[in-house]
């Protein structure tokens, strides 16, 4: 006699099912989304990193130049600062603006340089005291 199985055979396990690979691919969506995202701010921080180094760079030459100047000079020189072409091309829109402060602290330049970024911000100011070489001369003898 032959005997029939009953049993049913299950099936080959060859293959990934649609589901699997589904959430296969939407693992690699998610993945991919958040690695783009992340680049892009990456990029973004890298920018305005520069631009804040480029802006100091600016700042403390424009401000040593000036500080070297005679004193009866520096306030007609801070009334005509303006940005070069350079850095006009190196940062959105700069502007220039610079105080003279004379008081028991002694003469001092501030210097301010804006710009025009992503995100709001202040702008980046350093302050130095001003060399006068003028008093040096008339004290030595």
């Amino acid at each position: 006699m032959n005997h029939r199985s009953t049993r049913r055979t299950s099936p080959s396990r060859n293959a990934f099912t649609m589901i699997e690979l589904v959430v296969a691919a939407s693992i690699m969506i998610a993945l991919m989304s958040v690695v783009t995202s992340l680049t892009f701010r990456i990029h973004g921080v890298w920018q305005d990193t520069n631009q804040q180094r480029i802006a100091t760079w600016a700042v403390s030459s424009e401000l040593e130049r000036i500080t070297s100047l005679p004193l009866d000079d520096i306030a007609t020189t801070l009334d005509e600062l303006e940005a070069s072409v350079e850095l006009q091309h190196l940062l959105t829109e700069p502007e220039w603006s610079g105080d003279l402060i004379d008081d028991e602290l002694g003469p001092r330049v501030a210097l301010r340089l804006d710009w025009k970024r992503r995100h709001p911000g202040k702008p980046l100011e350093l302050v130095g005291w001003v060399l006068d070489t003028t008093a040096q001369e008339e004290a030595s003898p």
